[in-house]
């Protein structure tokens, strides 16, 4: 038997007052929340109750990461900062089975290198070294599963060229072998997420002759075996700091990456919504996205024009459309902003002139409006949820709902004494609908139907 649960919220219009900010803590580091290619923030559900979450987020000051956590989605409270370990170039992130995965870079006085290292937090362990080797080691990122293991990536170094590994971690800390997953020699800043059934790890390559010279490469992991190479993009000026948008699971592949036109850096965004990060006239480099099918998209990237440094924001709705903003301008404020991050609608980022600089944080809101309510139905019959839940407990015979999928396509339209809803397969859908009453109320929300 399927539930039904309703995330109800009233429409609102997309107004920058409505978008909220502020401090998380100090650092000593103009770019503690890069780089790009991991993310510094996790919690539980993307959309699903973000504001009765835990959000954690990771960042480097001085040569340490440290750890702060928010009393939900949307930034705030934040407690004070924690120091983890002395290293740099942390990346967390929620596992589907609710651990939180920690990796970073850290020297190594055994192997006489920097490593990478691993560590669950909700378990009481010694941070464990996943590289294990003599060779230098970059700019980690970590998937957590199902099952609660780690998939773990990074750059090493191995002589006068740069590689691509992959291990993985299981919960009683027992690693698996070392394997090289890229065959070019020079390649960076790898990033790993899962698609559907499949494992997907990016990076950037760079080769020594001009044609071509420039790639962004993705190697997928599915049917227990890692498949070829892919090439998403070649050309002869440079293509790099490739980031993955965070998924549930069930979603398409979606990655951003900057890409140099005539001189200039661009930034560039695949899958999700077509038609995300437009040309601008100064340098735009660490495109970072959070998508939802191709409902909505929030995309950021550190902007430099007419020697200002911003953040640039392109937000997508699928009934409204695109909107443009920048973090300076939607905030108003005085100060240089480094280094975004995100997932979902929350964003973090780096600020200020000197040191000491500023962690911040900013919450865009989710289209579905900010007060939701919840109700269960249990027998599909859309006529007492839909009352319940909009009109409250007066029964109001004139209403009219429509049901969208995660891609934005209409799937069913529901009227009083419609009971077809145990016909929908398991999945998030968005209800958008109108009720007659002594004036025309109108409401937005999203549909979770789980069995």
């Amino acid at each position: 038997m399927k539930a039904v649960v309703f995330l109800v919220a009233f429409l609102m219009a997309p107004v920058y007052a409505q978008f909220d900010f502020g401090v998380i803590c100090s650092t000593d580091n103009r770019l503690a929340t890069g780089p790009n290619n991991s993310h510094k923030l996790a919690y539980r559900s993307e959309i699903v109750f973000p504001d009765r979450d835990t959000a954690t987020v990771v960042f480097q000051s001085s040569e340490s990461i440290y750890l702060c956590l928010s009393g939900n989605g949307t930034g705030q409270p934040w407690s004070r900062p924690v120091a983890l370990y002395p290293g740099a170039n942390p990346g967390i992130a929620y596992g589907r089975n609710g651990n939180r995965h920690l990796v970073w870079e850290m020297f190594d006085t055994t192997l006489g290198a920097r490593n990478i290292f691993y560590r669950n937090l909700e378990y009481r362990m010694e941070p464990i070294n996943v590289s294990g080797c003599t060779s230098a080691c970059y700019h980690p990122d970590v998937l957590g599963d199902s099952v609660g293991i780690a998939h773990i990536v990074w750059a090493e170094d191995s002589g006068s060229f740069r590689q691509i590994y992959y291990r993985r971690v299981n919960q009683s800390g027992i690693i698996g072998e070392r394997e090289l997953i890229s065959s070019a020699r020079f390649c960076d800043l790898p990033a790993i997420e899962q698609f559907g059934d499949e494992i997907c790890v990016i990076w950037e390559q760079y080769g020594t002759t001009l044609a071509q010279a420039y790639k962004i490469v993705r190697r997928r992991y599915a049917n227990g075996a890692w498949q070829p190479e892919e090439v998403l993009m070649a050309g002869n000026e440079r293509l790099g700091s490739p980031s993955l948008d965070f998924s549930l699971g069930n979603e398409g592949f979606s990655a951003a990456w900057e890409k140099t036109v005539a001189g200039n850096p661009e930034v560039h965004f695949e899958g999700g919504n077509p038609g995300g990060g437009y040309p601008t006239d100064g340098a735009s480099t660490a495109p970072v996205m959070a998508t939802v099918g191709n409902v909505w998209s929030y995309l950021f990237w550190q902007e430099e024009s007419t020697g200002v440094n911003d953040i640039y924001t392109h937000f997508y709705y699928f009934m409204t459309g695109w909107s443009r903003g920048s973090l300076r301008r939607v905030f108003m404020l005085n100060e240089p902003v480094y280094a975004p991050n995100c997932l979902g609608a929350l964003l973090v980022w780096t600020q200020g002139d000197t040191a000491p600089y500023k962690v911040m944080w900013g919450f865009f809101e989710y289209p579905i409006g900010v007060k939701e309510q919840t109700a269960h139905s249990r027998d599909g019959d859309a006529a007492k949820l839909v009352n319940r839940i909009i009109m409250g407990k007066v029964y109001y015979a004139q209403w009219q709902m429509h049901l969208y999928d995660a891609s934005g396509r209409r799937v069913m339209e529901l009227q009083p004494g419609a009971n077809d809803m145990m016909r929908l397969a398991p999945g998030v859908y968005f209800v958008r609908g109108a009720a007659n009453i002594r004036l025309d109320a109108k409401g937005s929300g999203k549909v979770i139907i789980t069995r």
